[in-house]
């Protein structure tokens, strides 16, 4: 029966997809794409990998053995959340993706350019403080977050000495070195911030944020080369960050640092995965993760979550030394995963944490709504202005679906979107407070003076002022353009 199970997986991943490829919508920037990724590789290849090998690694540490039926209920409810994520992704995002970069776009990037100096003295100090802080921990002590402690009651990894905050300000490094490759147009010393944040930030044996920050500015690419699909080199750029997210999570980052020669902590460093097989590790163990969830929910809680978990969106903000009875995890409680196992380091994906809240209709709905939420949020970019500061923020929004989908939870957004946003609105502000005037406001300027009466209303001066691309033609060509678009029906440019 598991085996039919594994084969009705692969077809349905497969009818999915090829119906999916079929639509107008289908590239790179939908959200679709993403989850189908994750899906295809989490819940289709490895578990016909898991079956073939016989994984049990995970078993063992987490000290409890599925059933037939458990496993199987896995393969169905994964399914399940695919084709609901699938539909109401579709049913709300189901537009082609379009490229409006023109030459009010381009004047809008280069006018908000010299702000983005002053974003970056704002956050590059904090960010950097923050990586030195996580890199001296993970050099001294084998571990990046040396305040961190885990409960025994849930198995949560709590900050005991430090601040949150200053923990992951790091991220705004990701940001902006994505954003300063992208404006300089993809340069090698354009690139040079970014690859130091990588180079470092693996070297603390955290994975997830430069990989949200290669995918952002493979992203960035492809948007400015209006490519739908992933080129040779974007797609070259993906199979290096999955071989460096296996190398890093090897060793936690253990042989940058050697690399560098700052690692006084390597001695108490063991390598825990040296008889680990392919695929078998808690990287990829989402399968085995949700497998323990349906094992314990509700056989042995009697109970589900009923989504309140999501109410540590509300807790998350506030530092626990201003808050020291401040909840471990989220606010309500109602289950103890610890009870039953030792599911430690455990993350629950997105059908996972929909059969933790409600079973079967928990999966239907939190994985709906994911879908129908992540679609709107592609449809209203793709038919929107598509503006410098809005493009940033979807590129960059994007990839965080990334680490939300394998952790299934809300206050992963939050945790993740808050400080690799925190520049692009930054940067939004000041060029509010500056009057940079956006690429919508330009165009319908042109528009405006396009089209008062007749062609000598109309100068060219005016809308060489305003379009940039018409600054560099003889006086001439301009004074025939202008006539010739005060005579034509104004258009959107």
């Amino acid at each position: 029966m598991y085996a039919a199970a594994l084969a009705l997986s692969v077809v349905c991943f497969l009818g999915v997809m090829v119906y999916f490829a079929r639509s107008p919508a289908f590239s790179i920037f939908h959200r679709l794409t993403f989850y189908s990724a994750f899906h295809g590789f989490i819940f289709v290849f490895r578990p016909i990998v898991a079956r073939i090998n016989d994984f049990n690694q995970i078993y063992r540490g987490y000290q409890f053995t599925p059933s037939a039926s458990d496993k199987l209920t896995v393969i169905l409810a994964s399914n399940l959340g695919f084709l609901a994520f699938a539909f109401f992704c579709l049913m709300s995002g189901n537009v082609a993706m379009r490229f409006k970069q023109d030459a009010f776009a381009v004047a809008e990037r280069e006018r908000l350019k010299p702000l983005l100096f002053w974003v970056l003295v704002i956050c590059v100090p904090f960010g950097f403080y923050s990586l030195a802080t996580v890199w001296n921990g993970a050099a001294t002590t084998g571990m990046g977050y040396d305040a961190m402690i885990r409960d025994a009651g849930t198995g949560i990894y709590v900050n005991t000495k430090g601040n949150g905050y200053v923990a992951e300000a790091q991220l705004m490094l990701a940001t902006c070195g994505a954003l300063i490759a992208w404006l300089f147009r993809f340069r090698l010393l354009a690139l040079l911030p970014l690859l130091g944040f990588v180079v470092f930030r693996a070297g603390t044996g955290g994975r997830g944020p430069f990989v949200t920050a290669l995918v952002t500015v493979g992203l960035l690419y492809l948007y400015e080369h209006r490519r739908r699909l992933p080129s040779l080199r974007v797609s070259a750029l993906l199979i290096a960050i999955v071989l460096m997210f296996n190398t890093v999570g090897n060793d936690r980052g253990l042989s940058i640092r050697k690399a560098i020669g700052n690692d006084s902590g390597s001695s108490i460093f063991y390598n825990s995965r040296a008889n680990e097989r392919w695929l078998e590790g808690m990287d990829f163990g989402n399968l085995e993760y949700f497998e323990y969830l349906v094992y314990a929910i509700p056989q042995r809680t009697h109970t589900y979550g009923y989504f309140l978990d999501n109410l540590q969106i509300f807790t998350e903000p506030v530092p626990r030394v201003l808050w020291k009875d401040k909840p471990v995890g989220a606010p309500f409680n109602r289950i103890y995963l610890m009870d039953f196992g030792r599911p430690i380091g455990m993350t629950r994906s997105l059908p996972g944490e929909g059969w933790y809240s409600l079973g079967w209709l928990g999966v239907l709905i939190w994985c709906g709504l994911w879908g129908y939420g992540l679609g709107l949020i592609y449809r209203r970019f793709v038919c929107g202005p598509q503006t410098t500061i809005k493009t940033a923020a979807y590129m960059l929004f994007l990839p965080i679906m990334i680490v939300a989908f394998r952790d299934g939870q809300l206050v992963t957004v939050f945790r993740q979107g808050l400080f690799f946003l925190t520049p692009v609105v930054l940067w939004y502000g000041l060029s509010r407070y500056a009057g940079v005037p956006s690429a919508v406001a330009m165009r319908e300027a042109v528009l405006r003076r396009l089209g008062r009466g007749n062609a000598g209303s109309a100068s060219s001066s005016d809308a060489a002022d305003a379009d940039p691309a018409l600054a560099a033609l003889p006086p001439a060509v301009r004074r025939r353009r202008a006539a010739l678009r005060a005579t034509s029906t104004p258009r959107e440019a």
